[in-house]
């Protein structure tokens, strides 16, 4: 199941990791898909399943360190 709709939180990580977090990420089924509309920027949004907060947060605390992902303000041009 892939959620079409939940919470969005917008993202900055480098170019190279964008298709790992992507894998990573959409490997829990269901949990969030990722959106990058310019990968050249490397911002991307998680938008996460209703209800599946608390799991994307901890998968979010292992990306921080792991592929430096740093969480940033909706960017003006998403």
């Amino acid at each position: 199941m892939t959620p079409i709709e939940g919470t969005r939180r917008w993202f900055r990580v480098p170019v190279e990791e964008i298709g790992y977090v992507r894998a990573v990420l959409e490997g829990y089924d269901g949990l969030a898909t990722v959106e990058c509309p310019d990968s050249n920027r490397g911002e991307i949004a998680w938008v996460i399943g209703a209800g599946l907060e608390a799991e994307a947060e901890e998968v979010l605390q292992r990306m921080v360190t792991e592929v430096r992902l740093v969480e940033i303000p909706r960017p003006p041009v998403w």
